[in-house]
């Protein structure tokens, strides 16, 4: 770690630190961080963000994940880097947005005699009902395919929505849209709707990859000071064993996350998708494992609602599958892997993994 990435990190840790475990009312601590700038680290000066590249945007989000905060960060930053692409003025998403990003087969969009219509259906989407909406989509346009982004406002979301709660507790709907009108439909390039699926990835593999982070620090402590049989319970062989593989998980994780973000802007676009999504099939296979680890070494005290433990893991178990299961993110991987690599190339990424 760099040492600018170093206090990059000690900056997020010394704000958030405070709020672990989201205690402090959500407003509150959304007007903290959004006073700081933080949403749009990663956006563009010129377009109304803060500046910075993804690698900052990650460790803030990494931040949010070690200290457990309900947070719309992810979403928030994602949507104003989207809208900024667009030329679009990103002060529309300030307080907080909902996102969903969606490719053929779940949401449509086509051309009506009032502007378009949209229809289709995403299974979960974070920080729905309540907040505003942007969707990203694709469109045929003259038989050309176009990425679509609209922002849709909460109260318009709200019939939309059926509302629930992910496993953390943090608001998460279902939207079904039925031939919903809309007007102000923005139109970018094809390959938008692939760069924000893979920013969003990365951003979320890095919140994960932070909360791996804490789980594991959580695990180490317990096994060092909680004793049986007059030792500590890292001295037992079939606990450091565990305890080993629970390291190892978080620390492969990292590594995916350090290289997508690493790949992230190079020339190579079939990289950057395979890279993000190795990120999130890695620490979505990490936080099942860890937080298996966690619990089982933790024992009992390890599930009571003062245990600081299952803030962490109950993160880990809802943002593994936010936007896709570890499933979907490895077939993600095989297809970017596939796609456009002749057989002397492919052969090198899968004896050396040089591109990723």
């Amino acid at each position: 770690m760099t040492p600018y990435r170093a206090e990059v990190r000690q900056v997020v840790d010394d704000v958030l630190a405070p709020h672990f475990g989201s205690g402090t009312p959500p407003e509150t601590l959304w007007t903290t961080v959004s006073g700081l700038g933080w949403p749009f680290v990663g956006v563009p000066e010129s377009a109304g963000g803060s500046g910075g590249d993804l690698a900052d945007g990650a460790e803030i989000a990494a931040g949010v994940g070690r200290h457990a905060c309900a947070l719309p960060l992810v979403r928030t930053g994602l949507a104003g880097w989207t809208l900024a692409r667009l030329g679009r003025p990103i002060d529309v998403v300030r307080d907080g947005v909902a996102m969903a990003v969606a490719g053929r087969g779940r949401l449509t969009v086509r051309p009506a005699s009032h502007g378009w219509e949209l229809s289709g259906a995403v299974p979960a989407v974070s920080w729905l009902p309540g907040a505003p909406l942007l969707v990203v989509a694709t469109v045929e346009v003259d038989a050309a395919p176009w990425t679509a982004v609209t922002l849709l406002d909460a109260d318009r979301v709200r019939a939309s929505v059926a509302g629930g709660a992910d496993l953390a507790g943090a608001p998460r709907g279902r939207l079904s849209f039925d031939r919903v009108s809309v007007t102000d439909l923005m139109l970018g390039p094809a390959d938008l709707l692939r760069a924000v699926a893979d920013r969003g990835a990365i951003l979320r593999a890095a919140a994960i990859g932070g909360a791996l982070e804490r789980a594991c620090m959580l695990l180490t402590e317990h096994v060092a000071v909680r004793h049986q049989f007059g030792r500590p319970l890292r001295a037992f062989q079939s606990v450091a064993h565990r305890t080993a593989d629970a390291l190892l998980e978080r620390d492969l994780a990292l590594a995916a996350v350090a290289s997508a973000i690493a790949t992230a802007d190079g020339p190579s676009v079939a990289a950057r998708s395979a890279t993000a999504a190795a990120a999130r099939a890695v620490t979505a296979r990490a936080a099942g494992v860890v937080a298996e680890i966690a619990h089982q070494l933790h024992g009992a005290i390890g599930i009571t609602q003062e245990h600081p433990l299952h803030l962490v893991t109950r993160r880990l178990w809802a943002w593994r599958d936010e936007d896709g299961s570890q499933r979907h993110w490895e077939r993600r991987l095989g297809s970017a892997t596939l796609r456009g690599e002749d057989d002397v190339a492919l052969w090198a990424l899968t004896t050396t993994g040089a591109q990723l």
